[in-house]
């Protein structure tokens, strides 16, 4: 059974944990869905709580413990850098407070596990925000892969040409190392098109990759490039880059043995098969190049997945159902990004182990 929540039938009081750029987007996020209200956030600079509050026009908390124990904060998004994610997670969950938590959810897969067994523990919700999958092209070719439309699954690529600059890595002192990042442009930028090829083609069996810091001061990589083999016997590939200027859109494409579909950003480019369905011209590209959006800057990315993606996370905890995108989900795009680092490390192909 879930916490219960203050003013239940009326909103959902929530927190957010972090008051950099991200958080931002989940205040907007907040602000569209009917239902939720932000009531207050926390940063640990207390020299800038007063800027933060006035921002955000919240109270701003100098400590997570501040912010949990606020019997007005019903659940939390977590947005702190991804190091913390864990840790921060257990202790709301064990505060009784539901939690949507940045991508990735954490940077080990032990950590995942422990941050899933205590929401479940707690009896509580646990989303992660891979918003990606909100979007309505994703949705609507995840449910023509579904109904099998496509055919046997036989092909599936996801390429993320991104560009960020040496002011995105200064800009805070966690960007682009290991201990806090987790990684470079897979794990911090790619990893929602990674999600969104495994959420299309199915588990990953096995990964062969490589990976290079070939324009930035990093510890983490700004290049890395991957073949996979997916469970179905089907084969894919993963190539996701920081360093290509000035930015371009992210692509995947999907085949299997009746047809196929190819996308950029987050737009229909092409779609064949037995079975096409009626596509909204929204979703359609049109005559010219996609815009870059995250491609070029972090900040180029619309609002619209994360209104979609904290409107499920509200609609799950007040309907007491599983979310979009549950910590066991997020957990096998964890997986398959930390199989990769590994294969790159050793040079070897390495299965991609602990997915359920």
């Amino acid at each position: 059974m879930s916490a219960p929540l203050t003013k239940k039938d009326v909103e959902i009081g929530i927190g957010i944990c972090g008051a950099g750029m991200v958080a931002r987007y989940h205040a907007q996020a907040i602000a569209a869905t009917p239902g939720a209200r932000l009531v207050a956030v926390s940063r640990f600079d207390a020299s800038k709580a007063d800027a933060s509050a006035a921002e955000f026009g919240v109270p701003c908390e100098t400590s997570d413990e501040a912010l949990l124990a606020r019997p007005d904060v019903d659940a939390v998004c977590i947005c702190t850098p991804s190091g913390q994610h864990a840790r921060e997670t257990i202790d709301a969950a064990r505060a009784g407070k539901h939690v949507l938590v940045e991508k990735p959810m954490a940077l080990s897969l032990a950590d995942a596990d422990a941050m899933i067994e205590a929401c479940r523990s707690a009896g509580v919700t646990l989303a992660v925000a891979l918003q990606r999958r909100t979007e309505p092209a994703y949705q609507l070719v995840h449910q023509a892969i579904e109904a099998g439309h496509f055919g046997r699954p036989v092909l599936g690529m996801a390429v993320i040409p991104y560009f960020r600059s040496k002011a995105y890595y200064d800009s805070a002192v966690w960007r682009g190392t290991w201990k806090e990042d987790g990684g470079g442009a897979l794990m911090n930028q790619g990893i929602h098109i990674a999600d969104l090829l495994a959420w299309f083609m199915g588990d990953v069996e096995e990964v062969l990759a490589r990976a290079a810091t070939l324009t930035h001061e990093i510890e983490v990589e700004d290049d890395v490039v991957a073949t996979v083999r997916f469970k179905s016997g089907a084969l894919g590939s993963i190539v996701a880059t920081t360093a290509a200027a000035p930015g371009f859109p992210h692509r995947v494409e999907i085949y299997g043995s009746r047809g196929g579909v190819q996308l950029e950003a987050e737009l229909i480019t092409r779609w064949e098969g037995e079975s096409v369905p009626a596509i909204d011209p929204s979703l359609r590209a049109g005559s010219g190049p996609a815009a870059a959006g995250a491609g070029g800057s972090p900040t180029g990315i619309a609002v619209t997945g994360h209104a979609g993606i904290l409107a499920d996370f509200v609609a799950a905890i007040r309907e007491r159902r599983a979310p979009l995108v549950t910590g066991e989900e997020s957990r096998r795009s964890l997986a398959l990004v930390l199989a990769v680092y590994e294969s790159a490390r050793s040079g070897r192909a390495v299965p991609v182990t602990g997915v359920t």
